[in-house]
């Protein structure tokens, strides 16, 4: 299954190249141009022709590009579960559950988040590349999202770039408040270069978080974050550092009974879709280990 994008050319287009409308408005990177133009029968076309990229263009012309991918080499479609929260023509989100690796790496070979991805598109007939936009650790829960094509990704991740796209996170963090919201500005830099322990020390790179206290407990809180950058480990260092670690982070905190891993959750995206522009916003609620120790 291939996405095929049409544009309608107006009065004002006229006289323009025909690449010079695919870049304007498909944003299209040169991997899926060079795919359609010479890969894809009828990749490019005018009014239903295939086309030359120097065509000029009159008012009432219909370009059409056709963006055609391929199934992963490197992954194995393997059977698992998915929780899928969103899904398009040109992106999918899923609600990934804490200890599911993203990728395949060293002892994760077929029982990663992308294995039992590519199984899901290969049932559906569509071939797909495993493109991950942002990222989550193995023990991070919530949204995390996977672009159907080259093109897609990068306008996404330029949305992340440019602080169009907004993630939100639910932890819950040690110790009583004194104030209910507030911003940590560290940089944060590994503790040794063997180790994965990052610290915040003056020669580390740049890393803002923002935090809101949406309920305070006896001894922990339920608090909201949004991050300026996306360091390693940036919310799990950045509370510890104010003194208040998350639960159950075996690395910048201490072990609680009934959680398992640190208390973290991707629990909200707020991004434009690619190519429409629609406005959207996907939620993961919060998971049920973290429910079960609020309650």
């Amino acid at each position: 299954m291939s996405r095929t994008l049409s544009y309608t050319v107006g009065a004002e287009d006229a006289g323009l190249a025909v690449r010079d409308v695919v870049r304007r408005e498909f944003h299209l990177v040169a991997h899926d141009a060079a795919r359609a133009k010479y890969r894809t029968e009828g990749g490019i076309s005018v009014n239903g022709e295939t086309s030359l990229m120097n065509r000029v263009l009159k008012e009432g012309d219909i370009v059409r590009v056709i963006l055609a991918d391929e199934m992963p080499d490197k992954i194995l479609p393997a059977e698992g579960p998915l929780d899928i929260l969103y899904e398009d023509e040109d992106l999918i989100c899923l609600n990934k559950p804490a200890g599911l690796v993203v990728h395949p790496s060293h002892g994760h070979f077929a029982d990663t988040l992308a294995n039992y991805l590519a199984n899901y598109f290969l049932k559906k007939g569509e071939p797909h590349e495993i493109r991950t936009v942002g990222r989550l650790d193995k023990d991070t829960s919530g949204v995390i999202c996977f672009a159907k094509s080259r093109t897609a990704a990068a306008i996404m991740a330029g949305q992340t770039g440019e602080g169009a796209a907004q993630k939100t996170y639910l932890a819950l963090a040690e110790g009583t408040f004194d104030e209910n919201a507030g911003e940590v500005d560290a940089p944060i830099s590994r503790e040794y270069e063997e180790k994965i322990r990052r610290v915040v020390r003056e020669d580390g790179a740049h890393a803002v978080t923002h935090y809101r206290v949406v309920t305070q407990y006896a001894g922990y809180a339920l608090v909201r974050l949004r991050l300026e950058t996306g360091r390693t480990h940036q919310i799990r260092v950045h509370m510890a550092h104010i003194g208040h670690p998350l639960l159950g982070d075996p690395i910048y905190g201490s072990a609680r009974p009934g959680l398992a891993r640190a208390a973290l959750h991707a629990a909200s995206i707020s991004m434009k879709q690619p190519f429409t522009r629609q406005a959207l916003t996907i939620t993961a609620p919060l998971p049920e280990d973290m429910a079960v120790y609020i309650k």
